[in-house]
């Protein structure tokens, strides 16, 4: 599933990317204090993965339905039943490197532009959860969950802080296993015995009794 939004990820960024004309896309953080786009002719994107977690405001609790057509029959029916989908949210940085920090900032300006005209990412996800109208989502620009993190994350790998675009894809994860009824009841209900009446029935013109045992007037 990581690679499919990776793909995406760099689709979108080659659709909204339209300076330089050519650039490399990377998916690796600089390391060793060494950074690419040193030249003109090298300007690279990097696209790195850095967190990976669980959207827990999006969990939910119950049971999923799932209906559909019975087959030889027209009438909606309830097919399976599932716990519901959970979500995972996927945070990059995007990193522009250029020889002058005048093209860089051009790049992230323009992947911020392109990037912050839809909130839904464009993503193949499985039919189950197509099924359940279920997208993806996108976060531009929206603090990291731990700054402090982030920039721990700068040090261990040996390079000065640098301005970086936050990117966070919101994924619904097909984690569920649909339990499908094999039984269905198809007909109406008929019952072949007639249920025992109350005998004699009840006479409600004498209720209720007077204490003399005659009825009211």
């Amino acid at each position: 599933m990581i690679d499919v939004v990776d793909r995406a990820l760099c689709k979108r960024v080659q659709e909204d990317l339209r300076y330089p004309e050519t650039y490399t896309i990377e998916f690796r953080p600089p390391s060793g204090g060494t950074a690419p786009g040193g030249t003109i002719g090298t300007e690279t994107v990097g696209i790195y993965l850095h967190d990976i977690r669980e959207d827990l405001d999006r969990r939910m609790t119950g049971l999923v339905h799932r209906y559909g057509p019975l087959p030889g029959s027209d009438r909606p029916a309830k097919l399976a039943h599932h716990d519901p989908p959970r979500y995972t949210r996927l945070s990059y940085l995007l990193t522009a490197w250029a020889p002058d920090p005048m093209t860089s900032h051009r790049m992230l300006g323009e992947l911020l532009t392109g990037l912050s005209t839809d909130r839904e990412f464009e993503l193949e996800l499985p039919e189950e959860l197509k099924e359940m109208g279920l997208v993806a989502r996108l976060e531009i620009g929206s603090p990291p969950v731990d700054d402090r993190a982030v920039q721990e994350l700068w040090s261990a790998v040996g390079h000065r802080l640098v301005p970086a675009l936050h990117v966070t894809v919101i994924v619904p994860l097909l984690s569920f296993a649909p339990e499908r009824y094999k039984d269905h009841v198809r007909l109406p209900l008929v019952l072949g015995v007639e249920l025992p009446r109350a005998d004699p029935p009840p006479v409600w013109d004498n209720w209720p009794p007077q204490p003399d045992g005659e009825p009211l007037p």
